[in-house]
């Protein structure tokens, strides 16, 4: 039976500025074309001369490498996947829309109700977060994927005929609607697909969600990794303390420990189960290593090697590594840091610090040019092929020599070495074939149809890098999916 495409948000517990779109609801449908289009300011354009975008992109000569850096007042954001390169992470941006027909007035300007396009996200309370952001936007948040429920909910659950717990499991399920949690855990939501827990599968969703996943919606198992917004700027929705977002924490957290004693799980074991975010947490507590013919030269040429990159950072030596927006992308420490919109082609080669390319911005600083670099000092280059996907991480001193390139270029949380035999028993142009499932992928070396998400085509690869990484041919990377989910292979994935 052929594999099913990936399709589940990483546990959705889960840019820089706010911005605002808006449109009206007799324009509202689930593929949320009534979003603001746009297509990056002076950006190159992803579209329209594809192959000329990405030489303009990715070389010094033909980027904006003298005169003012574009800031983020200066681009328009991606507010819709067709604007974006395929498979690829579409920034957070707060969207205005009319309220739901007979639905009071919202808060926002002119009673409209404006919400953050983020799987962190939540709108107003009562109301439903499909109407008033994308989902389609959401989806490229987090890998995701489809997955059964963890447990079938039982018609003749003897909790149905309690009032007190059916009153507090309608609250709940109110508060997950309001949230970007429900564009992955809701079957009402355009294709149906979800990941595990459902909170439309009755008639006790809850039942759906697994054991380390209640750990997690409690606020015993860490989910800081996949990011938050403060209350204040999310409705009154707080998860400082619980791992799903609500108003009211103590209410939340009552009915949440309720049914870990109905299952039998302690607060030790709860506490147990391992952190969550998978990749995201990795590369969070990543150890950077020498630069070895990357970082920033004695000329201010940011040397990128190998790596192509859409979010780049300089930062002190001492700073913690970038992590998921909206709370975690602007580490403490960082100097300077330029994004490179969803629609444009990724970075790649050099640049010189302190400038934008075509198709990128400064994010910092927002408003001013990029600090200087002391000549002896120790700063860190870390640099993201997209968000959660690191390919650089490293410790240069400035003025001093980068060093000899290494073999390969690090590209994510574990390099590999120069492919073997069984990746070179396969056509040269195997890996990397477009496939949509694991059939069209005809190579053994590269059977796996790897699917970005929200995409309908993806490329083959080999699967087992992790127990053999000879599997992958020369510089692709070793992405583990099992850290979402343990029925899924680690991967080579594209350099």
């Amino acid at each position: 039976m052929p594999r099913a495409p990936i399709s589940l948000c990483l546990f959705c517990a889960c840019l820089v500025g706010s911005v605002t779109a808006c449109d009206d609801e007799s324009a509202r449908d689930d593929s949320n074309s009534a979003d603001a289009a746009v297509s990056g300011g002076d950006a190159a354009p992803a579209d329209k001369d594809a192959e000329a975008s990405d030489k303009a992109s990715s070389t010094l000569g033909e980027s904006a490498a003298s005169g003012t850096p574009r800031y983020p007042a200066d681009v328009e954001p991606v507010t819709r996947v067709e604007d974006a390169k395929p498979g690829t992470f579409i920034p957070p941006f707060e969207i205005c829309r009319e309220p739901v027909k007979g639905e009071p007035a919202g808060m926002g300007p002119n009673g409209q109700v404006c919400t953050h396009s983020m799987i962190s996200a939540c709108t107003e309370p009562g109301r439903y977060y499909p109407d008033y952001a994308s989902c389609d936007v959401v989806r490229t948040q987090r890998p995701f994927w489809e997955a059964p429920p963890a447990n079938v909910p039982r018609e003749d659950d003897p909790r149905l005929n309690d009032p007190a717990f059916m009153k507090e499991l309608e609250w709940a399920t109110e508060q997950v609607a309001a949230c970007g949690c429900t564009c992955c855990h809701d079957s009402r939501v355009g294709d149906g697909k979800v990941g595990q827990w459902d909170i439309n599968r009755g008639p006790i969703w809850l039942d759906t969600l697994s054991d380390p996943g209640l750990a997690l919606f409690v606020g015993l198992a860490d989910s800081s990794a996949l990011g938050a917004y403060p209350a204040a700027e999310n409705f009154g929705f707080d998860r400082d303390l619980t791992g799903i977002p609500t108003t009211d924490t103590a209410r939340m957290k009552a009915f949440l420990e309720a049914e870990l004693a109905r299952r039998g799980i302690s607060e030790e074991e709860a506490r147990a189960v391992p952190p969550f975010g998978g990749p995201i947490y990795q590369n969070r507590v990543m150890e950077p290593v020498p630069c070895a013919g990357q970082g920033v030269d004695a000329q201010g040429v940011v040397q990128l090697g190998a790596a192509q990159a859409r979010y780049i950072y300089v930062q002190d030596e001492d700073a913690d590594n970038p992590g998921v927006p909206p709370n975690q992308d602007l580490p403490e420490g960082t100097r300077w840091r330029i994004d490179v919109l969803p629609s444009a082609a990724p970075l790649a080669g050099t640049l010189q610090y302190g400038t934008t390319p075509n198709g990128s911005f400064q994010v910092q600083p927002a408003s001013q040019s990029a600090p200087e670099l002391e000549a002896g000092k120790r700063y860190k280059l870390y640099a993201l092929r997209d968000v959660g996907v690191p390919v650089i991480n490293c410790i240069f001193t400035y003025g001093e020599e980068l060093g000899a390139p290494a073999p390969t270029a690090p590209t994510g949380p574990a390099s590999v070495p120069d492919a073997g035999p069984p990746a070179e028993a396969c056509a040269a142009d195997a890996f990397g074939a477009a496939c949509s499932t694991d059939a069209d992928c005809a190579c053994d070396a590269a059977s796996y149809c790897a699917l970005m998400p929200g995409q309908t085509t993806g490329y083959c690869t080999a699967k087992g890098c992790k127990d053999d990484p000879s599997v992958c041919p020369s510089g692709w990377s070793c992405f583990d999916l099992s850290a979402f989910s343990q029925d899924l292979p680690a991967i080579c994935m594209k350099p």
